[in-house]
């Protein structure tokens, strides 16, 4: 008998687990609160210009990596993908031209590193077993401190600034960040790096017409306002315009805090599960930068380049000043963007603005950051102010507003290594009928959003 099944947002995570459910045989029906699907992976214009909002390029999605089968899987290894060559890294004001692929990665990094050779390849080896581990064995990967095992394996400071340099917004914490959300994104893209030109609208479309074309359903402009039940079960969600949508289950993509806002006081939900989801704390948001170009004026890379500022820190940072950046390349437009990660607490005096109406102070502030981001960029791009067009910039709180991001947080729940089991969430809550999916599940970025799709739909399947 199939199930009708209710997936609250239409991200990456609600479109993956949708997509197997779907495939499972379950009836299932997408309620977006957005105008249009697809969360972070949509694109927008400027001036003629197409910028993405979340998704620039994929990491470990060739034959053999990390993604790969869960990538064919979804037959989202049948798009047309780009190959990028590595990634370029800028640490105290000196380049590191990574190439991919594990043999390439270790040769480079031991020829501009001979000393370390023993420790890159001990680095390495580790990261792909992380990686490769079956998630049932993985609780050691998670109560092990990365910073920790990092300055256990390589004695080289540089280095280990290097081979942290792509993670940026991993959010590299002393105190807490667990080995395994180091070593299983980070060795992603030692293995391969990918983005589509067109940007995440492919899988988006994808994604979404495989279950239209199995008779599911989206529905957008509709916001999920109240999680009914009845006895101890679900049996539906009403939208903010005052339409039910019965279901057997509710799958919900959304923040868990935000998830647990759509229940009533006396929701069967056990207490200490709410209060538990209350303490958790979010990653840092992003302050986001998007350029138009003069043609011809600067060399347009086609792989992602980070560029950390001399003597920075790059595992104790908040956002202030600005010290890190991601550089995005759209090389068939002459535009880039880049980001840097940003607390919310340097936006929160506006949290009660609406888009367009923050005031003249907040308007400043973005302009600060965004010449602070531009100085920082021309370390890696020298002249790139003079070929400026025009430019666009965004905080967490654009993030909040467009995307329904809890506090603008742009990776979902930090994970910790001193408590792992306490910020690991699993798909099933204690509400019957209710599960979660969604980067704070497991892991941020496309891979953890993507595995916990597969987790999701597997303990469905189980059901």
């Amino acid at each position: 008998m199939k199930r009708k099944i209710v997936v609250i947002g239409s991200g990456l995570g609600g479109l993956v687990t949708s997509y197997l459910l779907t495939k499972q045989g379950d009836t299932v029906t997408i309620l977006e609160n957005d105008v249009r699907p697809g969360g972070s992976l949509q694109s927008f214009y400027r001036d003629g210009v197409r910028f993405d909002t979340g998704f620039h390029f994929v990491g470990g999605i060739s034959e053999g990596g990390p993604l790969y089968q869960f990538f064919k899987d979804l037959n989202l290894t049948s798009l047309e993908w780009k190959e990028l060559d590595g990634q370029e890294i800028w640490c105290n004001g000196k380049c590191y031209s990574i190439p991919a692929g594990k043999k390439k990665w270790l040769d480079y990094l031991t020829k501009e590193f001979p000393h370390q050779k023993s420790n890159l390849e001990k680095f390495v080896n580790v990261c792909e077993e992380v990686t490769l581990c079956h998630f049932d064995k993985t609780m050691p990967y998670w109560e092990k401190n990365a910073w920790e095992w990092l300055c256990e394996t390589i004695d080289d400071p540089e280095l280990r600034d290097v081979l942290s340099g792509s993670s940026l917004l991993t959010e590299l914490n002393r105190k807490t960040l667990p080995l395994f959300a180091f070593g299983e994104i980070v060795y992603s893209y030692i293995y391969s790096s990918h983005r589509m030109v067109e940007g995440g609208k492919p899988i988006i479309d994808h994604l979404l017409n495989y279950v239209l074309n199995a008779g599911g359903e989206i529905h957008c402009s509709k916001r999920v306002v109240r999680v009914v039940e009845e006895d101890g079960h679900v049996t539906g969600v009403k939208t903010q315009d005052g339409d039910f949508y019965p279901a057997d289950i509710i799958v919900s993509s959304i923040h868990p805090t935000q998830t647990m806002g759509l229940l009533a006081d006396d929701s069967s939900m056990r207490k200490v599960y709410r209060r538990r989801l209350s303490k958790f704390t979010n990653s840092l948001g992003c302050f986001t930068g998007n350029l138009k170009l003069k043609k011809g004026m600067i060399e347009m890379r086609d792989k992602p380049v980070y560029v950390h500022a001399p003597n920075s820190d790059l595992w104790s940072y908040d956002g202030n000043p600005i010290e890190h950046i991601l550089i995005h390349f759209y090389p068939e437009q002459d535009a880039l963007d880049f980001i840097t990660p940003i607390s919310w607490e340097y936006v929160k005096k506006w949290q009660d603005t609406t888009v367009g109406n923050r005031g003249e102070e907040y308007e400043n502030y973005k302009e600060q950051i965004m010449n602070q981001c531009i100085d920082l960029a021309e370390i890696a791009i020298p002249g790139l102010r003079k070929a400026i067009v025009k430019y666009w910039s965004s905080t967490p709180l654009t993030w909040r507003d467009y995307l329904g991001s809890e506090n603008g947080t742009s990776y979902g729940i930090c994970k910790d290594c001193n408590s792992p089991e306490s910020t690991i969430l699993l798909p099933r809550t204690p509400l019957s009928g209710l599960y979660l999916t969604g980067q704070s599940i497991i892991l941020h970025g496309i891979m953890g959003t993507t595995i916990s799709g597969f987790i999701t739909a597997e303990f469905l399947k189980q059901q």
